[in-house]
């Protein structure tokens, strides 16, 4: 492969860095702090773009893949973060817990709509053996294919030996950029948890977040190589949503090009990367979809016939949550998911193993 529209640069050292990359070498933190050293809306940025997008359909055979999300548990959370809509600090949540009846409805919404996985979130401090027999009633009434994940605080190796033995198979957990200056949380202690989830045997997803106008490319950089050395099975990139009342409130929000910028260097950072199997992008979006990320995070299964309905409007009262909380916005559906992979052009959707779903093609 050639680098994508190398020939409108002069910029020999970016082009040796992509062409490299083509050759499936991982480019180094020096390097990749250069290609984040350009304006999101330069040209240099744009064939950056073209190039992870280009690497990333031919190393995952241009197939997608969705991971659905359910929050069983909220309240006011101790874990001090700066950035999330349920520090106790300045929250409004209220605490709640979504029925597991709700959520085997929700999470049976996500198989339908072809997801590989859902995620059952609660805040940083659960109840462990409250979540050990949430986790166990889901897994008998959920189909078998799918996957169940845990977003959660830390945990030791044997609590993560019991929701494995309980079926879950995976679990997400950063050191997110600022851990310890932005949070409350100790990021040894963070990271201590992922060397549990792998000395476990689960999955481990990583991400590099929540990402700020106000972060630097160094730290950037520095976090994701983190999850790359570390042997993630999936990276990706979130922006943080500016959370009203909360000290970075002022901050404000990245731009979906910078995103985008960041989602093309993770693609890069982890091209030779035995454990990684998909780059994916939060939230959803084409624009990612064409810089190197292929995998989504659908906040809400399949819609029931009024597809309007499925999320419900900002703001409303409803147990349970998902990321469009601090969005402040509808949650974004499996439809929708697959409606922007096929947008993008990718040509099928991961549903378990071995087996794909084959996507429609908008007309041109």
């Amino acid at each position: 492969m050639v680098v994508p529209h190398a020939d409108r640069t002069s910029n020999g050292r970016l082009r040796g860095i992509l062409g490299a990359a083509l050759a499936g070498k991982t480019p180094d933190k020096k390097d990749c702090r250069y290609l984040l050293g350009f304006p999101a809306r330069s040209m240099e940025a744009g064939v950056l773009r073209a190039t992870a997008n280009a690497i990333t359909r031919r190393r995952f055979d241009n197939a997608g893949l969705m991971l659905g999300q359910v929050g069983v548990h909220m309240a006011p959370c101790d874990g001090g973060c700066a950035f999330c809509a349920f520090a106790k600090p300045h929250t409004t949540i209220r605490e709640s817990t979504l029925s597991t009846e709700e959520s085997i409805q929700r999470a049976n919404a996500f198989s339908r709509g072809g997801v590989t996985g859902i995620f059952i979130m609660t805040m940083h401090r659960f109840g462990f053996d409250w979540f050990l027999d949430y986790v166990s009633q889901m897994r008998k009434h959920i189909p078998a294919q799918t996957e169940l994940l845990a977003n959660v605080g830390d945990m030791s190796v044997e609590q993560m030996n019991s929701l494995k033995a309980a079926g879950m198979t995976g679990a997400y957990h950063v050191v997110r950029l600022g851990e310890g200056r932005d949070t409350h949380l100790s990021p040894s202690q963070r990271l201590a948890t992922i060397e549990r989830i792998r000395a476990a045997g689960l999955d481990w997803y990583n991400s590099c977040e929540p990402i700020g106008p106000e972060h630097t490319n160094e730290e950037i950089v520095e976090q994701i190589f983190a999850g790359a050395e570390l042997g993630c099975c999936q990276h990706a990139v979130m922006r943080r949503f500016p959370v009203p009342g909360s000290p970075l409130f002022h901050h404000g929000r990245l731009p979906l090009a910078r995103l985008a910028q960041v989602v093309a260097v993770v693609a890069l950072a982890t091209l030779e990367s035995e454990t990684v199997r998909s780059i994916a992008v939060h939230e959803s979006n084409v624009l990612g979809l064409m810089s190197g990320a292929n995998a989504l995070y659908p906040e809400a299964g399949e819609p029931e016939e009024s597809p309007g309905n499925a999320g419900g409007e900002p703001g409303e009262s409803k147990e349970g949550f998902s990321s469009a909380l601090w969005r402040r916005s509808q949650e974004i559906t499996t439809a929708d998911c697959r409606n922007m992979l096929a947008e993008a052009g990718y040509d099928k959707v991961v549903a378990g193993a071995g087996k794909g779903r084959v996507l429609a093609h908008p007309k041109d």
